[in-house]
């Protein structure tokens, strides 16, 4: 029996130092395009919104159906992980827009930032439970919109 269990756990280490949390996980199915964007946090302080869509995201909002995921630190301070829920401490929220004016909140994931480039592309992954859509998990290369936005 004991051989049986340290076999179990020798299997299951090795799994696990096989995985690399810092892997981009592949796009999430029907989510392959991303984008990123200045936005406002709702002390009018600075943010980020990520998008992620089925189609090419040329400008913001795009086209329904979208997931916006926002972060509410400036572009430079985003690396990390981030705890998602409908009302977070850490200052992070996820709403899905399944069509023009159909909104549906996340209750809970999280979001990883793995890295922000020099142009302000945003590497990492999400895993974001909705309550009618369902789970979505995956990676994402959120290339940078540049756009005048004014809070307050």
């Amino acid at each position: 029996m004991r051989v049986r269990q340290f076999l179990l756990i020798g299997a299951a280490l090795s799994l696990i130092a096989g995985c690399d949390s810092q892997d981009v996980l592949a796009p999430p199915a029907g989510y392959s395009n991303a984008a990123v964007s200045r936005s406002c946090g709702p002390a009018d302080g600075p943010a980020v919104a990520i998008y992620l869509a089925p189609v090419a995201i040329d400008t913001l909002e795009p086209a329904a159906p979208y997931i916006r995921i926002y972060l509410w630190r400036p572009v430079d301070a985003v690396l990390g992980s981030w705890l998602l829920a409908p009302s977070s401490a850490d200052g992070t929220a996820a709403r899905y827009q399944s069509s023009p004016g159909s909104i549906e909140t996340a209750t809970g994931g999280n979001v990883v930032v793995l890295s922000v480039g020099a142009d302000s592309t945003i590497t990492g992954n999400v895993d974001l439970q909705f309550p009618s859509t369902g789970r979505v998990r995956g990676g994402f290369r959120a290339r940078w919109i540049s756009r005048t936005f004014l809070c307050g």
